[in-house]
């Protein structure tokens, strides 16, 4: 073993082992700390995968709800990005996402860019209305088959 000289601006063999000691605990708290963190997001994936696996036997493809969710999350940003602005700057703001054509053309940009004029009915419209779109034909009568499903279920509990 090396031999720690001694100075005046040195600490002892043994403090230096206390710290390495003390360093080396925080890491064990570190990695333990990170395996409970993925052990949560784990589960959580899990659970996203489940749904995405109970869309699908509705006809929902993973695909376009993942799509959707993607959509709704840029929506989003745009909507913060717009919000922090000024007043005036908002519907320049507006105005040039309209003129750019800033997902204007797809239901869902439309119904991002109209949010204050439009209700939540008119959004999930916009929503299934793009779903629809990105369909196999397979998909659709699988979709419209579930729906029927549902709103026979529905009907046989109110009785």
């Amino acid at each position: 073993m090396a031999r720690v000289l001694e100075g005046r601006n040195r600490a002892t063999p043994e403090e230096m082992a206390s710290f390495v000691d003390k360093y080396e605990q925080l890491e064990q708290e570190v990695l333990r700390e990170k395996m409970s963190f993925m052990e949560r997001c784990r589960r959580i994936r899990k659970a996203q995968s489940e749904l995405l696996d109970d869309g699908k036997t509705q006809g929902l493809p993973k695909n376009v709800l993942k799509a959707v969710v993607k959509a709704r999350e840029y929506a989003r940003k745009a909507d913060s990005l717009m919000e922090d602005l000024e007043n005036d700057a908002q519907e320049i703001f507006k105005d040039i996402r309209q003129a750019l054509g800033d997902f204007a053309d797809l239901p869902l940009g439309a119904a991002a860019v109209e949010r204050e004029e439009t209700t939540d009915d008119d959004r999930t419209t916009a929503i299934v209305d793009a779903v629809k779109s990105d369909m196999t034909d397979d998909e659709q009568a699988a979709w419209e088959a579930a729906g029927a499903a549902a709103e026979k279920a529905a009907a046989s509990s109110t009785h």
